[in-house]
Formats: C-alpha cells, structure tokens, sequence
C-alpha cells in the first residue's frame, strides 16, 4: 500500500454573541490543513437561544432566520460577522506545523 496524499481535519467550536447579546449560539468550522494549504470552513450552529428561549433544530433555526428576515434583519449575516476572527492564526499555525510533523 502507498499513501499518496494526507490531510487533517480540525473541528472547533467557540460561542458567539451577536447583535445586542439577545441572539447567542455556538458554532463549529473545520480547519482542513494539507499540502496545497489550509481552508477553514462553517461546520454547523447549535445551541442556539434567543432572549433566552433556545431554537432547537434547523426547521425552528429556518424559521427564525425567515421570521428575522421578515423584520429587516440578516441573521446570517449576523453570525458571519461575530464568526470573524474566531479562530486565531496562531492556531491555524499549531495546525499546520502538525500536519508537517505528520508528514515528516
């Protein structure tokens, strides 16, 4: 057998804020580290709660977004915006020099 090609997947997942603090949520990216470089990627978004009360399952979380939608309010976009700048270059770094200690 020969390996021809390897990447690592790193998950995280940090808790975000968004807005006046009324919508809060936890999200997860990817860090897909290999030798053409390393792309990071929106995973998926849980533990969702607004003013408190949760928005449990996508159907709801849809809902929610249309109903924020309907008032002028982009929730995705809100999300985009509190997910910038979560994951540090430095941790991106940590990854990579892992990935080449594999690779080595």
């Amino acid at each position: 057998m020969k390996v021809v090609n390897q990447t690592l997947f790193v998950s995280v997942q940090n808790d975000i804020v968004c807005g006046d603090g009324s919508f809060k949520a936890t999200v997860e990216h990817q860090l897909i580290v290999g030798e053409a470089g390393t792309d990071v990627e929106f995973v998926d978004i849980h533990n969702i709660t607004f003013m408190g009360m949760p928005i449990e399952g996508y159907k709801a979380y849809n809902q929610f977004k249309d109903k924020m939608s309907d008032m002028g309010i982009d929730a995705e976009q809100m999300v985009d915006d509190a997910c910038v700048g979560l994951i540090p270059d430095s941790f991106i770094k940590e990854c990579e020099a892992k990935f080449a200690k594999i690779n080595s």
